[in-house]
């Protein structure tokens, strides 16, 4: 079982390693973060320890944010010249994130219901 720090430490270990895979692929965030994302997410909701996994519930658009700027600035920086061509990018980068991002947080949330009920059947 997992800390709720440990939990962070997975989810974005597994996010930050899929942004590299799309910054150095090209382009930009991708079809690799979305999916390590989904992944980090559940495995990091699954394997926390059941009183912390609500810590888990803000994690994943957090996670998505940071990596999808690594990823941008390192696959895309051609689109980042200044301060609004920074925030331009951020926001594209965000916005095509965001099925990864709710799909991540609803899992997550199902997940932890689901752990929840669980432990007080117990």
């Amino acid at each position: 079982m997992l800390t709720g720090l440990g939990a962070g430490a997975l989810l974005a270990g597994l996010a930050f390693a899929g942004a590299l895979v799309d910054g150095f692929g090209g382009g930009g965030p991708g079809l690799v973060l979305g999916v390590c994302l989904v992944a980090g997410s559940l495995l990091a909701a699954a394997l926390v320890v059941p009183e912390r996994v609500r810590i888990v519930l803000p994690m994943p658009p957090l996670a998505y944010a940071v990596a999808a700027a690594v990823a941008g600035l390192i696959g895309d920086p051609g689109q980042v010249s200044g301060g609004v061509g920074l925030a331009a990018a951020a926001g594209r980068w965000l916005s095509e994130g965001f099925v990864a991002m709710a799909t991540a947080t609803l899992l997550v949330v199902a997940l932890a219901v689901v752990r929840a009920t669980s432990t007080r059947a117990r």
